[in-house]
């Protein structure tokens, strides 16, 4: 998501007592064109319906570029009362008070008090911008400064820019509403973020008073959006049908309801009906209605290879993923020890009822830190291996030394952590199949209803070295460790009744099946190999070959996105014939894998400082160099670029037929003839030199704040101009690659070069 959205989540309402019936927003925008974001770099939060009753007044787009809106004020009822909320008490406040539009909203507020002859009595809370006390006076208003939510008697109107943790409070502060008074609520989340403390986590800044709010159908989240120019406004017409559950459960019943944009599914629909369920009770009307239009039954759909579960229309999907919510919250799962989803026996997998739980001492080499890849942010836990598996709905204790009560560890069970919420087909449960305990005692019980296998989570910043555990009550898994297991060993440890094994070196981990490896013979040969692929990785990424941790290439029997993916801290691949090619060392060394190969270059591509377009081209060079250097099969080893010649007519059809730099980016082979053409006039030398001067750069400094994408495409062609000792310039305007003048300007010095099949495309 854009960078410029902070996702948490918080409550927010605003209430008014002295109207007689429910705010309208045609009344609420009486005489008002047009409302302000507040100026470029302060931030709104933004709201979500948590049942039928609210009425969205504003919008704005989730992110710059994005037609995805989202909710930023909204008024609702609640009893006699009512609430107007805005996304940010910067609307209470100096500039934003001082516009004309959002005086005209507070005094349509205001006037909204029909019904009352008698001289309106406002209360604001300690922390109101004087300015707005000031403008409330001028409406004949009597005004006065409350405390902790102590309201004097006869009080119409509340305005609050502050958060309510007392419960005491909250429950006067209902009251005042109930009865029929005005909550005026200006959220507090944009300044909480912006005096945030770092070193917590941002569930220490989540507001309290939402308890109160989403009684009301309001839900202030804590997701921020900035102004995209100090003259940015809101949207006033209809909402769209996604941020409000009125409008969804509409569309939810219709049965012509048979898809939604993904985004507005992830950050309006899903979190809306979330919302819904877990601030109502099971037994309103409202769920009661969800649960009959969802058809969400007593049971669970059980999805497995055999028979795929459909979740294809956004009704079907809702259904199954609130179907486990309500199932999980009927029998208490966070806390049920002894719980077995039916599902897990067919994936992640059973462990026999007659394997042996044991007492296993371990101890684990820590390995945390970054090398100069695309890692996770700072406060990162980085998993460890253990080889051992909680089997599903079984106690298992872990044992610390008291050494290590302070050091923030964490116990993982599971590795499949990949939601398939967006899928159109499951086979295989389509949640996070892992649970997540805190290591903060001698002694702490852990189990989970779909098992697997125990990882402890190290923070990433960790000083440790080693660790030492005790587990008592898990199934030892395959687990080979290369440099550490004999080969003697492996023949009994390859047995082990676990349903998962591990392959493991200082670089890679391969996370598969355990009956994949059960006539495995020789995984030291096996490891060794890839252990190569993981050098040559290194050796082009210009990183040290001695890595800091391990990457992980994780099995998975349905695969989140597309047939393979990567993602910072691991690599998922399919239970197809491509697992046991993965672990097949000759087969390897005869063919290779480029997919595997591919996915592992991602991992050491230079995200923030490649252009936008070479996303899937940079990566491809490190399947062709693992291909020239360990393989020793040359470059020309995927079906788009069989030989040279095949190469020669791909540019060929490029450059005559009116080429682009579009039709460039849009062709991830195309583009990477260019780079093939640079490889054989001047060797990986070339690459590996340009790739010095990118890391020199340190690419971590970019990885949040990228140059912009011209900046990027002038990095290149000054990098690989260096590293060739030649002027590019016509070589990259034949490939219609758009150097600017001020980087061509800075390689005048070197002779012009050109590869001889493109010299009869040079402009005369």
């Amino acid at each position: 998501m854009n960078k410029q959205i902070y996702t948490l989540l918080i409550l927010a309402f605003v209430s008014t007592s002295v109207f007689a019936q429910k705010f309208q927003k045609s009344t609420l925008l009486k005489d008002i064109k047009t409302l302000p974001m507040p100026d470029s770099g302060k931030f709104v939060s933004i709201f979500y319906t948590t049942n039928e009753n609210p009425e969205i007044t504003a919008t704005h787009p989730l992110a710059p570029g994005m037609t995805m809106l989202a909710n930023m004020s909204m008024s609702s009822k609640l009893d006699k009362g009512q609430i107007f909320a805005f996304g940010s008490s910067d609307y209470l406040t100096g500039n934003l008070l001082a516009n004309q539009n959002i005086q005209q909203l507070l005094k349509n507020i205001l006037n909204s008090n029909s019904n009352s002859t008698k001289k309106l009595k406002i209360a604001v809370d300690a922390a109101t911008d004087p300015a707005l006390s000031s403008f409330l006076k001028t409406s004949g208003a009597k005004v006065y400064i409350s405390k902790k939510t102590k309201l004097e008697s006869g009080t119409n109107v509340y305005f609050l820019t502050t958060d309510v943790i007392d419960t005491t409070e909250q429950h006067n502060l209902e009251k005042f509403i109930r009865t029929g008074g005005i909550l005026v609520f200006g959220s507090p989340y944009p300044n909480i973020f912006k005096n945030r403390d770092k070193s917590k986590p941002y569930t220490n800044d989540l507001i309290k008073i939402n308890d109160l709010l989403s009684k009301a159908g309001i839900f202030n989240a804590y997701t921020l959006i900035q102004a995209s120019s100090n003259a940015d406004t809101l949207i006033l017409k209809d909402p769209p049908f996604y941020l409000h559950l009125k409008y969804i459960i509409q569309q939810l019943a219709n049965p012509a309801f048979k898809s939604i944009d993904p985004t507005e599914y992830a950050y309006g629909m899903e979190p809306t009906l979330e919302l819904s369920f877990l601030s109502n009770a099971d037994t309103s009307r409202v769920i009661q209605k969800l649960k009959s239009i969802l058809s969400i039954g007593d049971t669970l759909a059980i999805p497995t290879i055999k028979k795929p579960l459909d979740i294809s229309t956004p009704a079907k999907k809702a259904g199954y993923r609130f179907s486990k919510y309500l199932f999980d919250k009927k029998y208490a799962l966070s806390d049920t020890t002894a719980f077995i989803y039916p599902e897990s026996k067919f994936f992640p997998g059973e462990v026999p009822k007659n394997a042996l739980r044991t007492t296993e001492q371990i101890e684990i080499a820590v390995k945390v830190g970054t090398q100069g890849l695309l890692d996770p942010y700072s406060d990162y836990y980085r998993l460890h291996s253990t080889g051992v598996y909680v089997p599903a709905g079984e106690k298992v204790s872990i044992i610390l030394d008291p050494i290590y009560k302070n050091q923030h560890l964490k116990a993982q069970i599971g590795i499949h952590n990949d939601n398939l919420k967006h899928m159109d087909n499951l086979v295989r449960p389509g949640f996070d199949l892992t649970r997540t305990l805190e290591l903060n005692k001698d002694t702490t019980i852990i189990f989970s209803p779909y098992g697997g296998l125990l990882y402890i989570k190290i923070p990433d910043t960790s000083t440790l070295k080693s660790i030492k555990i005790l587990t008592n009550g898990v199934v030892k898994a395959p687990y080979y460790q290369l440099g550490k297991t004999t080969l003697a060993d492996w023949k009994t440890i390859r047995n082990n009744p676990a349903p998962w094994a591990e392959l493991a070196t200082d670089n890679l981990i391969l996370t598969v099946p355990s009956y994949r490896i059960k006539n495995l013979e020789h995984p030291d040969s096996l490891m060794k190999f890839w252990d190569e692929v993981m050098n040559a990785d290194a050796d082009l990424a210009i990183i040290n070959r001695k890595r800091v941790h391990p990457e992980r290439i994780i099995i998975d029997e349905q695969v989140a996105y597309g047939y393979m993916f990567t993602q910072w801290d691991k690599i998922v691949a399919p239970n197809d014939e491509s697992c046991p090619l993965m672990l097949d060392e000759k087969k390897l060394r005869e063919k290779g894998s480029w997919g595997h190969f591919h996915e592992l270059g991602h991992r050491h591509q230079f995200w923030g400082l490649d252009m936008d377009e070479v996303g899937e081209v940079t990566t491809n060079l490190y399947s062709m160099y693992v291909y020239d250097k360990v393989l020793k099969k040359g470059i020309y080893n995927h079906d788009a670029i069989q030989s040279k010649s095949m190469v020669r007519e791909k540019i060929k059809e490029y450059l005559q037929n009116e080429p682009t730099f579009k039709k460039w980016g849009e062709d991830p082979f195309t583009a990477l003839c260019m780079y093939i053409q640079l490889i054989e006039n001047f060797g990986w030398e070339s690459i590996m030199s340009a790739n010095k001067i990118y890391r020199e750069k340190d690419p971590r400094k970019f990885y949040n704040t990228p140059l912009n994408n011209q900046g990027r495409i002038d990095l290149w062609f000054t990098s690989i101009s260096k590293a060739t000792n030649a002027n590019l310039s016509s070589f990259f305007d034949i490939w219609k690659i758009p150097v600017s003048g001020q980087a061509k300007a800075q390689v005048n010095m070197y002779k012009t070069w050109l590869p001889e099949e493109l010299v009869s495309y040079q402009s005369h």
